[in-house]
């Protein structure tokens, strides 16, 4: 299981444009938007190849600027471990539990 979190950044004027060609990649979900063109997105697949090459692929769709990865989780299937210490995981994505806390 891999589990990307990413910003990207689009032209303002193609932000629908980019919205549109994000939401109909397998495994993307936007979660936020800005009209200076910026979009926080996350990408979960079972494979972490298929992650790579989307995460990539995001600077061939017409309109982006630049994509940044801020985090990413991996596990093997054929692992038991646990997540690390506070991270959960939700129906949508990871989310950091405790991070502002001492």
């Amino acid at each position: 299981m891999s589990i990307y979190s990413v910003v990207i950044h689009a032209k303002p004027e193609n932000l629908e444009s980019v919205s549109t060609a994000l939401e109909e990649t397998k495994g993307v979900e936007i979660h936020g938007t800005s009209e200076k063109g910026k979009l926080v997105v996350s990408l979960d697949h079972p494979d972490r190849g298929y992650c790579s090459d989307t995460l990539m692929g995001f600077h061939n769709i017409p309109g982006v600027l630049s994509s940044a990865l801020i985090f990413e989780y991996f596990e093997d299937d054929d692992s038991n471990s646990e997540l690390p210490d506070g991270i959960k995981l939700s129906e949508d994505a990871c989310e950091l539990e405790n991070a502002c806390q001492n």
